[in-house]
């Protein structure tokens, strides 16, 4: 399942899109070049697909393959950019 903020809402159309992508491999093909775009379109908060940058990975490719949170954007870190880690710092505390 997911491990990114997303709100309960969610859960039953990012449910659905995983599932339909375990069973159609022409999905799963384009979810992975392009997941923001499918989970902007089944209405993910736009704190998470602004801030974070995804990326799908499967278990039958990858099995010793460890599933963390999220990846942060390491350049903005880098630049500490203010508007992305306030966007951060925002995530965190409403957990």
């Amino acid at each position: 399942m997911a491990r990114f903020p997303y709100y309960e809402k969610n859960v039953g159309a990012l449910g659905r899109l995983i599932a339909q992508a375990a069973v159609d491999s022409d999905l799963l093909a384009r979810l992975k070049k392009d997941p923001l775009s499918y989970l902007t379109d089944i209405g993910l908060p736009e704190q998470s697909t602004q801030l974070i940058r995804f990326e799908v990975v499967e278990k039958r490719n990858n099995p010793k393959a460890v599933a963390i949170p999220y990846r942060l954007n390491a350049e903005k870190l880098h630049q500490a950019d203010t508007t992305y880690l306030s966007g951060l710092s925002n995530i965190f505390a409403s957990n």
